[in-house]
């Protein structure tokens, strides 16, 4: 599951609209499989960090249309404080070259941009909007599968949901499940992976309340998002089956992003504004520097899983739970393993 899958990728940006929130509008990425038949004359995908810094894609093309070999799961991605949408493409490029319909919103008030202009939500209001982004990006991508005039349409299977997340993010994969502080959840959700998911300060009565099938994957150097209490504390709490907790001995916090891609690819890339170079660079001591568990390893042990997992429980391919046991871990030494099920 580290390596592509069977199909290429197609990537669009699109507006999400929230009808409940007129105020609030969303940039969400969208990549899905395609034919690898259609790949020839496409157009690469480049990220824009900011107006006038691209970041190249590693695998999407835009202007694909989806693969007719559908309807596939739908996951959507929610990156961490500070982060935007394509921040982990790495997993969310390969998650579609193997069947699945990725939505990915830059939460407003609290991206990369946001922080460097100064204008972050506080932390509770950006909880709240997390939640309601949870709502608004996956009921948009329902309507488009309805919708016969639209890239989507029939596409996506309603009834294969997921949600994954990195740092805040994987607080906003379970909130965003089982509600958070009187904002309703979204019980659509079938599967949710938290990567260095930042838990804490979830209410206990809440973590409590998740019993969907949940992934756990985190780094023992995190010193953002701890394993203790982080990880620790919902790994005891959630009452979810199964429950599977994959510690990568030595990650860190951003070795479940590009960030460490970023950094390596800087100096060619033009017209870099310092600021952005500082920021980056800052990141990076999370995960990009000697003693911490190398970038790549990292990417790829969290794509094995993470992809397996979502396989397996959105796919129905039950084959991918031969990833998830500890005698497959046991064969990896930068993989601590543990599961829960429902007999245990």
């Amino acid at each position: 599951p580290d390596q592509p899958g069977p199909f290429a990728v197609g990537r669009e940006t699109v507006t999400v609209k929230d009808p409940q929130r007129p105020e609030r509008d969303l940039t969400v990425d969208v990549w899905y499989p395609a034919d690898k038949s259609r790949v020839e004359g496409a157009t690469p995908v480049n990220y824009a960090v900011i107006p006038g810094v691209e970041v190249p894609s590693r695998t999407a093309f835009s202007g694909l249309p989806v693969s007719t070999q559908g309807p596939f799961p739908l996951v959507m991605y929610s990156h961490g404080s500070g982060g935007l949408r394509f921040i982990s493409s790495f997993l969310t490029e390969n998650l579609a070259s193997h069947g699945f319909v990725v939505v990915a919103p830059d939460h407003t008030g609290n991206t990369a941009i946001d922080a460097v202009t100064g204008q972050i939500a506080t932390r509770a209001q950006n909880e709240l909007n997390r939640v309601g982004d949870v709502r608004a990006t996956l009921d948009d991508a329902l309507a488009r599968n309805t919708n016969s005039g639209d890239l989507l349409y029939q596409s996506i299977n309603p009834e294969k949901i997921g949600i994954m997340g990195h740092s805040l993010g994987g607080m906003t994969s379970i909130i965003g499940t089982v509600g958070h502080l009187g904002v309703p959840g979204y019980p659509k959700i079938k599967a949710i992976v938290g990567l260095a998911a930042y838990t804490k300060t979830i209410p206990l009565a809440e973590l409590k309340m998740l019993k969907v099938p949940t992934m756990l994957i985190s780094g023992t150097l995190d010193t953002t998002s701890k394993l203790k209490p982080n990880t620790v504390r919902t790994w005891n709490s959630i009452p979810a089956r199964p429950l599977y907790r994959v510690d990568l001995v030595k990650g860190a916090h951003q070795s479940f992003s590009d960030i460490c891609y970023y950094l390596e690819i800087a100096p060619t890339i033009k017209n870099v504004p310092q600021v952005i170079i500082d920021t980056v660079t800052e990141s990076g001591e999370g995960g990009c520097q000697p003693g911490q568990l190398a970038w790549r390893k990292a990417n790829s042990l969290t794509e094995t899983y993470t992809i397996a997992f979502l396989l397996d429980q959105l796919a129905g391919k039950s084959a991918y739970t031969a990833y998830l046991t500890p005698e497959y871990a046991s064969t990896e030494p930068s993989v601590e393993f543990s599961v829960k099920t429902a007999s245990k």
